[in-house]
């Protein structure tokens, strides 16, 4: 095997030695450039004097077989048996085209680094097949995990939820339960609530019977009883005093008996029995308790045990004895006030009466006043009138027609005011118009205000009825005449349309007409 390597050319040396062989040709190029730079321009030699390159080759051939017994582990070592293998040399010997041999070594180059490429790829991508199948291995590992503890969790959640529900439904009974004592408690609190009301109510009607009866009660009986009350407050006072002494004497016993036993155990101590030689000294004296005083305890004071004192009345006819005498003695008075009342009911009906009277008098003289007011303003704007037109007039017989209307008009309202016949001149009677209007203006400020706006809205509901009359009344003249003239226009014999229609694309503009329509009143055109 290692022979047939020596002899095919087409086996490439391996990485190291190819790499060597570049390092080495590295080398001596660099050492020839040095080389060549020292040296001076005559001892530089051409480039035909360069070995060729069968030289080279055999140069490479030798160093190949030099350097082989150092790199391959073939068995075969040193030069020794390099020379016993004539096939070897005879391929050494033999003599090709050096471009064919260099396209030969170009090509294995390609196909060698070609295949290492292919094996890098190769070697990648089943490094990345290991990775993507380590990664889905740890993946479907995962998933699997996820799934079970995915499973775990549905399968917590669901007892989580199942306890929730549990839950729920214990908290909804127990809520149930509760609302339900609630509303029982509830009834029960309506129930005690409206007996206190009732029996409130009836201690209320009790408090007031009774503070009735009390009313009736004569003053000696309270007297008499607050003379019993305080009678039973002193005893109760004399009592606890008498106790509180009986417990002061039996303090002060007892604090005699303590003193004159500690008196009597300090004459009988073993110190005083020792002295044998001397004389033993008397006891001490003890004074006996005191008397205690009453008077001492003054300050106790008078307490009251909250019960009623008896009522009075005990037999429901004693309520009526009274009542009769009570009603004897004002019988005189229930009389005045029966006359009283009565006069005051006369008098009573004899102000509604005089207020109706004063009413219809003032809204009389109110509606007067508004009549005239209108009827002043009317005047005063037709004065306006007839005085632009006389200044605007050029006769003086238009004007004295204009002066004569006015005379006429102020007349006639002259009459309706009430002064008689208005055959004076205009400007007397213009005169009483006016003084007249300011009487009734004085009379309406000393009315009640309310009485005046209830009067005002009343006529104002007056005078917008007729106007709404009137406006129907125009509204069904020109109704009836819109009827007239369709029916005129019914009976008119149908005109009959001779030839032919002439047809255009457009009608031609119509130009709008504005009609300006001067708008004259009734009291115009009368002056007019």
């Amino acid at each position: 095997m290692d022979m047939e390597e020596e002899r095919n050319p087409f086996t490439l040396p391996s990485d190291e030695e190819v790499f060597k062989m570049r390092d080495e040709e590295k080398r001596r190029k660099k050492e020839y450039r040095e080389t060549q730079s020292k040296l001076k321009v005559w001892e530089k030699t051409t480039r035909g004097k360069l070995p060729t390159g069968a030289e080279r080759l055999r140069q490479l051939i030798g160093e190949e077989a030099a350097a082989k017994p150092k790199t391959r582990k073939a068995k075969v070592k040193g030069e020794g048996q390099l020379a016993k293998q004539p096939d070897a040399l005879e391929r050494r010997g033999e003599r090709e085209c050096m471009a064919e041999f260099l396209a030969k070594k170009k090509e294995m180059f390609y196909t060698q680094l070609s295949l290492d490429v292919k094996r890098e790829e190769i070697q990648k991508l089943q490094d990345k097949a290991t990775q993507k199948e380590e990664a889905l291995r740890r993946s479907e590992q995962k998933l699997e995990e996820d799934a079970i503890r995915f499973d775990t969790f549905l399968k917590e959640n669901d007892k989580r939820a199942h306890d929730a529900v549990k839950e729920a439904e214990a908290a909804t009974k127990k809520k149930n339960d509760k609302v339900q004592e609630i509303k029982r408690l509830n009834q029960q609190l309506q129930a005690v609530s409206s007996e206190m009301s009732k029996q409130r109510e009836a201690l209320d009607d009790c408090l007031k019977y009774r503070e009735f009866l009390d009313g009736l009660t004569p003053e000696v009986h309270f007297e008499e009883n607050k003379k019993l009350k305080r009678e039973r407050q002193e005893a109760r006072r004399q009592r606890r005093i008498a106790k509180r002494v009986e417990a002061e004497e039996a303090r002060r016993r007892d604090d005699y008996e303590h003193e004159l036993a500690a008196a009597q155990a300090a004459a009988s101590s073993p110190k005083r029995k020792g002295k044998k030689n001397k004389v033993a000294p008397e006891s001490p004296k003890v004074k006996p308790p005191e008397d205690v005083d009453p008077s001492m305890f003054d300050d106790e004071p008078l307490t009251s045990s909250d019960e009623e004192c008896p009522m009075y009345f005990k037999q429901p006819r004693q309520l009526l004895d009274i009542f009769e005498e009570l009603e004897e003695q004002n019988l005189f008075l229930i009389q005045n006030c029966q006359e009283t009342e009565r006069q005051a009911e006369e008098l009573k009906q004899q102000f509604a009466d005089t207020q109706t009277e004063t009413d219809a008098k003032a809204a009389s003289q109110r509606k007067q006043i508004r009549e005239l007011n209108k009827a002043i303003d009317e005047e005063e704007a037709k004065t306006e009138k007839l005085e632009l037109r006389m200044a605007s007039a050029g006769t003086d017989s238009q004007q004295a027609e204009l002066l004569r209307k006015l005379n006429d008009t102020t007349a006639r309202v002259y009459e309706q005011c009430g002064f008689g016949d208005g055959g004076g001149q205009t400007l007397t009677m213009l005169a009483d118009l006016e003084a007249r209007l300011e009487q009734l203006l004085d009379h309406v400020e000393t009315l009640p205000p309310d009485y005046v706006a209830k009067a005002e809205k009343y006529k104002e509901k007056k005078r917008r009825e007729r106007n709404r009359i009137e406006a129907q009344k125009v509204a069904d003249a020109e109704r009836e005449e819109k009827n007239r003239k369709s029916v005129e226009r019914s009976m008119q014999p149908p005109k009959k349309r001779t030839g032919r229609m002439v047809m255009h694309r457009s009608r031609p503009p119509r130009k709008k007409v504005d009609v300006e329509v001067d708008e004259v009143n009734d009291d115009d055109k009368y002056l007019t």
